[in-house]
């Protein structure tokens, strides 16, 4: 049996976000599965125990590695002297096979270096759940302006980040280039996300398109012949998901006295006060039509979809493979997305629902009107919507991992 190390910048117990819940969700999976044993380690920022960077998570399950001094730009662990010797020595008792890391963000790219010293005959590979190696903005690939961006260089990331210059970004360019030769293979959860880091420099033949594992579906339910015009938005409540664009949309359909709610289902805690004062008018004129239930365990959504008849997804960043899309599958709930980057891509392939131009409200009212007006419309969406078998084979991954 092959021993894997996964390792990723967060704990879902801290904070929930999509990366997070995958490598949680993959590393139980392979357990589950029998040919693998499967260790989810995740960095924190909490202080380290005196002596050592290692504490455990709430259940137990899984280790957390504290403290580290991170630099966001070169994505650079700068605590050589005591950060990356413990995680040498974790990596010496654990002894796995194989490394999968989930993010270098509070890790550090030299951490490669360590793994590959500390463990020469094991397989390193990296999945790309977002654009953080091509892109300091937060890994988004949006500019400062907010438009989407279509290639990353030098000279046009130094125009989206005052007080940075072109030669900064070659510097952190060929920085990540010297420790990202270290790894074996790049997984790319979209097609999109593996053209856009070829098209940045990775080299084509070690990236590898294998979609992230989805939820078992929910057994089989009654389903109610009556009106579906309960709206549902399930996820981070950042200015990138597009939650903005939504309540925009939804008011002026309230204002055109088409009947509806719309449940949001999102953590606010990290939410900007700009974008805070942005929305709150909205949540006003909407009234009643809208309800926040805050924060979530990511294992209910699902069970929360049901709730709903329809899963907004209106991201005005490109996305990759996001989450909410096999958990509305899971959950038998057609999406409406936008109509940009890996999440297209997703939705088109397995034929989740509508797609709708992405930062566009008007567009989506258009949209939504149609959900609202058109009675036959959902269940012709539900029936379409299809699994995909490859988010259930392991075997693509357990072969990456020199595990069969």
């Amino acid at each position: 049996m092959i021993r894997i190390l996964h390792l990723v910048h967060n704990h879902p117990d801290a904070h929930p976000g999509g990366t997070e819940v995958q490598a949680a969700r993959l590393a139980r999976a392979l357990n589950a599965d029998g040919r693998a044993e499967a260790h989810l380690a995740a960095a924190t920022r909490q202080k380290p125990h005196p002596g050592t960077i290692l504490r455990r998570s709430r259940d137990g399950r899984d280790t957390l590695l504290a403290g580290g001094q991170f630099d966001r730009f070169l994505l650079s662990q700068r605590d050589r002297r005591h950060y990356l010797p413990e995680l040498a020595r974790y990596l010496v008792l654990l002894n796995p096979q194989a490394v999968h890391l989930h993010h270098l963000y509070d890790l550090g790219a030299e951490i490669l270096s360590v793994i590959r010293r500390t463990l020469p005959d094991a397989r390193i590979l990296l999945s790309l759940h977002d654009f953080h190696l091509p892109c300091h903005r937060d890994g988004l690939m949006l500019t400062g302006a907010g438009a989407l961006c279509e290639m990353a260089n030098p000279k046009a990331c130094a125009a989206c980040c005052p007080g940075l210059s072109a030669a900064d970004f070659q510097r952190r360019r060929l920085f990540l280039a010297a420790h990202l030769d270290l790894v074996d293979g790049f997984i790319a959860p979209s097609i999109f996300a593996l053209q856009r880091h070829a098209a940045w420099g990775l080299p084509r033949e070690k990236l590898h398109h294998l979609p992230n594992i989805a939820p078992d579906a929910l057994p089989p339910e009654p389903l109610e012949d009556r009106r579906r015009d309960r709206l549902g938005y399930f996820g981070n409540l950042l200015p990138h998901k597009g939650l903005a664009v939504l309540l925009r949309a939804c008011a002026a359909l309230k204002r055109a006295g088409h009947r509806f709610s719309l449940a949001v289902y999102g953590d606010d805690r990290h939410m900007p006060d700009s974008y805070r004062q942005e929305i709150s008018p909205l949540l006003a004129e909407l009234g009643e039509a809208v309800t926040l239930y805050g924060a979530y365990p990511p294992e209910e959504a699902p069970g929360l979809m049901r709730g709903a008849d329809w899963i907004l997804a209106p991201s005005v960043w490109w996305e990759n493979d996001p989450l909410v899309l096999q958990e509305a599958l899971a959950a038998g709930r057609p999406v409406i997305a936008s109509d940009i980057g890996g999440m297209a891509e997703v939705v088109r392939r397995q034929s989740l629902g509508l797609l709708a131009p992405a930062g566009d409200a008007e567009a989506l009212v258009a949209t939504l009107t149609r959900c609202l007006s058109e009675p036959a419309l959902w269940a012709d969406c539900r029936a379409a919507m299809r699994p995909d078998p490859a988010r259930h084979d392991l075997v693509p991954l357990l072969r990456l991992y020199g595990g069969v």
